[in-house]
């Protein structure tokens, strides 16, 4: 890597710390974004400068971090973490506190030179997730390693190093005491992820979920994988089984969201056997749950009848009476939709008919309505009441 591969705003902030004695190294996951040609959300540089010359030499810098003092510099190129060194007065003991290899490299912008104490360069060529040191050590100091992990495994298609994957059960408890938006930042970012199958079977294997989600079923991300990629359907796919407002109550999510994946885990319950409502309770279900939700049911029980195989055939009868549902309130829709376009109204059409509001005047828009679906020409005044009164002389 040259000094021209990281942005020239990036660059000017390290010439600042350099010009004034201090070390300014490149690191963390926006050097290795950087290394795998993907788009850094932000910089990160390490420095032996204290938060308070940090602070003097950029005063439009933001103190950020609680446990460890950082500032954030505006840039062009996006927000530079101006970081001290976590450990010691080298950047090499500050790699050495880092989570896994792959963020554990440096680069120095003075002398151009790379420092990769931990084989960070290799592994990332490699694909390998490894710990710096131990992985139980690692894990055990922040235990949202342990969900940073799955997450790079799931979106980037690494794997995880074998003594990662068996320290994965040290966060399991810990998770729970930490602070829910980062673990909530992850978890998204898992379930939305093209690995997600594998993701969850990790969290499973791992005892992480039952502690994160406990009465979920295991082996759900067969099940999820098979989703569009909707944050509330995936969540309600993994929460199958759960209380899932009270996990995701927990997890900080916002109401809208929790509202939604309830809303779709009450009535996944409910559409188990459409066939066996009358017409019409299962026009009112169809109507109460709506278009978008309905659809949403049907991908979660097509996901479900397809990770199990060989479902049995009153699952793939109601799949198909959902389908017959969906498909006749969308015509609902649709008509309605058409309806609200007509350009007179139903008093006019009574007016037209020389009639009272009755089943007839309903009868005469669904005519209009199809008439201008099929020549929207026809959808003026006087058109419109040519056609009532040629319908009216026909069907008198």
């Amino acid at each position: 890597m040259s000094e021209s591969l990281a942005p020239n705003a990036v660059v000017m902030v390290a010439r600042t710390l350099i010009e004034a004695g201090h070390a300014a190294f490149l690191v963390g996951p926006g050097l290795r974004d950087l290394l795998t040609e993907a788009a850094p959300s932000h910089h990160v540089m390490s420095t032996n400068a204290t938060i308070g010359e940090i602070l003097r030499l950029f005063p439009n810098g933001v103190l950020i971090g609680t446990r460890r003092g950082a500032v954030m510099v505006p840039s062009p190129a996006g927000p530079v973490d101006v970081t001290p060194f976590r450990a010691g007065a080298r950047v090499e003991d500050d790699l050495a506190r880092r989570d896994f290899t792959i963020n554990a490299i440096a680069y120095d912008i003075a002398d151009r030179k790379w420092l990769d104490p931990h084989g960070g360069r290799a592994d990332l060529e490699g694909g390998l997730i490894r710990a710096v040191g131990s992985a139980r050590d690692r894990i055990g100091e922040d235990p949202i390693r342990a969900l940073r992990a799955i997450r790079l495994a799931a979106t980037r298609g690494w794997k995880l190093d074998e003594a990662v994957e068996h320290a994965l059960g040290c966060a399991r408890n810990a998770l729970n005491e930490i602070p829910r938006e980062p673990v909530r930042r992850e978890l998204i970012a898992i379930l939305l992820s093209a690995g997600v199958s594998r993701a969850l079977e990790q969290l499973d294997r791992s005892g992480i979920a039952t502690q994160l989600v406990p009465g979920a079923r295991p082996g759900a991300g067969a099940v999820v994988a098979r989703l569009p990629g909707d944050l509330e359907l995936r969540l309600a796919g993994w929460l199958r089984g759960a209380n899932a407002r009270t996990v995701l109550q927990r997890l900080r999510f916002s109401r809208p969201t929790i509202d939604r994946v309830e809303l779709l885990l009450r009535y996944h319950h409910a559409s188990g056997q459409p066939d066996a409502m009358g017409s019409a309770a299962a026009a009112r279900f169809a109507r109460r749950t709506g278009a978008h939700n309905l659809a949403a049911l049907i991908a979660l029980r097509e996901a479900e009848i397809e990770a199990a195989r060989d479902a049995p055939a009153v699952d793939r009868a109601a799949l198909e009476h959902l389908r017959v549902l969906l498909a006749s309130l969308r015509e609902s829709e649709r008509t309605a939709s058409e309806r609200s376009q007509l350009v007179i109204s139903g008093t006019d059409v009574m007016a037209c008919l020389g009639c009272k509001p009755g089943p007839r005047v309903g009868r005469a828009i669904d005519y209009l309505g199809e008439r201008i679906r099929l020549d929207p020409t026809l959808n003026s005044p006087d058109a419109l009441r040519g056609l009532l009164r040629d319908w009216s002389n026909d069907t008198t």
